[in-house]
């Protein structure tokens, strides 16, 4: 069996999204990883994030892929970030179109990030495909696995979903939903009720009680909530001292 012309290193969360399948179907060898930074490992020097319409504006508004783009660009010369979807809806989810433009210069001149739009999951893996052998064409090397991240503890991975999960509303599957597009807990309470609000089973009337839940100031526990000691208790502890 000979070996594919092209390979690709995917990172194992992009399973789901149907991509690896529709490259794989292209003749495209996928090698699955845990990656710490982009989607897609193209070649030692190019690497692809993939969002969705949605997740774009969202993350565009809250700073998140500002983030993601300028670890992405110190480690690949090449940063793209790919966006999967109808590019029309933007000016429906964006809530301002001028300060949507302003945060698409930064991404470009100021992150050196190229964007790409592709309308479904087999023509981002067109554009992937198409890509890889440009690059194969001019000599670059085949991308390597050596940019996995080491695996996570299970239990930080449990502290980290029972943080979430004490949100108002917020069971344990919403919690993983939460950070899966929040990345961390601190990523979800920086959220604000727009980005929230557009996770899906969130909602804006339980965004807006998550964000009263962690913007509230405490005002202590009332007197009469608070646990009394009887007076055997009370004795007691006065023996002890």
């Amino acid at each position: 069996m000979t070996e594919a012309r092209l390979r690709i290193v995917c990172d194992e969360r992009e399973r789901a999204s149907g991509v690896p399948q529709e490259l794989l179907e292209l003749g495209v060898a996928v090698d699955f990883s845990q990656l710490k930074l982009g989607d897609y490992i193209l070649s030692p020097s190019t690497a692809v994030e993939r969002k969705s319409v949605m997740d774009f504006v969202s993350s565009l508004y809250d700073g998140r892929l500002f983030n993601q783009v300028n670890e992405l660009t110190k480690t690949f010369p090449n940063a793209f970030v790919l966006v999967e979807g109808d590019p029309g809806e933007i000016s429906m989810i964006s809530r301002n179109p001028k300060s949507y433009y302003g945060a698409m210069a930064a991404l470009t001149l100021t992150f050196n990030a190229k964007t790409l739009f592709t309308p479904s999951p087999a023509d981002t893996a067109l554009a992937l495909e198409a890509m890889a052998a440009r690059l194969s064409r001019k000599g670059e090397a085949r991308p390597s696995i050596i940019y996995q991240a080491p695996l996570k503890s299970a239990e930080l991975h449990k502290q980290q979903v029972y943080v979430v999960s004490s949100l108002p509303g917020v069971g344990s599957n919403l919690a993983k939903r939460l950070l899966e597009r929040f990345g961390t807990p601190r990523g979800v309470f920086a959220a604000g009720v727009p980005q929230l609000a557009m996770v899906p089973g969130v909602g804006r009337a339980r965004a807006e009680k998550i964000v009263k839940a962690l913007t509230s100031p405490f005002k202590g526990v009332p007197a009469e909530s608070q646990p009394s000691l009887d007076e055997g208790e009370a004795g007691g502890l006065q023996a002890k001292g």
